[in-house]
């Protein structure tokens, strides 16, 4: 064995047997694990509520909905119908408890954020959430593996982040907004099935035992139908929204670079401020003040705009109703300055 072999080696750190108890052991929603998952819906609620990072990690760090889904993908790995309907069981029922009580919690809140930034994070999923739960869930039932545990279940928990959108979808339901709703339990079941099939490859890969003698077999075909449709169900969406998002990205960065490099064109000035507009395609929204805004003026500006990758159909100008012009000295109260010379 090489020495690259020697530092990947995992022989010797592993213990399956007390993992698949402890995995087991996670996915009841009874005991500690009712008053956790209460105490985690109060956190990300409030957190989500006021724009609180500090908060919203917190309640992805107590929040129990890990041990369901991983479960799961610990059931479809082992064969273990009995564990998958229990995983099951309980993660509905913890689904269902989040979302009805983080939306009577927003019903009786009295805070509206003009901006909340925090829960419209949570709507859009995109490829990039699917690597972050598929690479978390991987390092998830490794730490659950390993002997000598450590903080990489809290990383997980962080980087996954179950709770906030389950949050996002009580609070689209308490304001009948269903993009809030949709959206973040779309990002919820990404998470969820990207953890649960990477379960289900750790599990393969580090041989955990069949529940049942000649499952394997049987079972194979219908895991592997599972997974794949899964993977178009979960993927292509996911796919679509960050091609999107990237282009978003990109045109704010255009319009955002064709503002800084163009102060005055033709004889208008063109502000800063600027508003982007996605609900009919890309299009922004630039005041321009100085002159009344001509013809001529109005095609350089678009000229000058196709550069930057901005086309004509995108760009809206607005001319602002206030123009502003040096005041003359008369209309300050001040006298012209050659009738101090004397002789005149």
């Amino acid at each position: 064995m090489g020495i690259l072999g020697r530092i990947t080696s995992l022989r010797g750190y592993l213990d399956i047997q007390d993992a698949s108890r402890r995995i087991k052991d996670a996915i009841w929603f009874r005991g500690p694990n009712v008053w956790i998952l209460a105490f985690a819906i109060v956190l990300a609620s409030v957190g989500l509520n006021v724009n609180s990072v500090a908060v919203i990690i917190g309640a992805m760090l107590v929040s129990p909905v890990m041990g369901p889904i991983v479960g799961i993908g610990l059931s479809i790995g082992t064969y273990d119908t009995r564990l998958l309907r229990a995983a099951l069981r309980n993660l509905i029922l913890m689904v269902t408890i989040a979302v009805v009580v983080s939306a009577l919690y927003f019903l009786i809140s009295p805070l509206r954020l003009y901006n909340p930034s925090e829960l419209l994070a949570r709507t859009s999923p995109t490829i990039y959430d699917v690597i972050i739960a598929f690479f978390g869930g991987a390092a998830g039932i490794l730490e659950n593996c390993r002997k000598e545990r450590g903080t990489v279940l809290s990383g997980v928990a962080i980087a996954t982040a179950l709770m906030p959108p389950l949050c996002t979808a009580g609070f689209g339901l308490a304001t009948l907004q269903g993009k809030f709703f949709f959206g973040a339990m779309y990002l919820f079941l990404i998470n969820s099935v990207f953890i649960i099939l990477a379960t289900y490859a750790g599990v393969k890969l580090l041989r955990f035992p069949s529940a049942a003698e000649g499952a394997e077999k049987a079972s194979s075909t219908t895991s592997k139908i599972i997974t794949r449709v899964l993977l178009v169900l979960f993927i292509i969406p996911s796919i679509v929204s960050a091609v999107s998002m990237v282009k978003d990205n990109n045109f704010e960065q255009d319009v955002r670079k064709f503002l800084d490099e163009n102060e005055k064109i033709g004889n208008v000035f063109i502000l800063d401020n600027y508003r982007i507009f996605k609900d009919d395609g890309r299009k922004v929204e630039i005041t321009v003040i100085g002159d009344q805004l001509t013809e001529t003026d109005r095609q350089k500006i678009i000229e000058e705009a196709a550069r930057y990758g901005i086309e004509e159909g995108q760009l809206v100008l607005r001319q602002s109703i206030y123009s502003w012009r040096m005041p003359a000295l008369e209309d300050l109260g001040m006298p012209d300055p050659s009738s101090l010379i004397p002789g005149r």
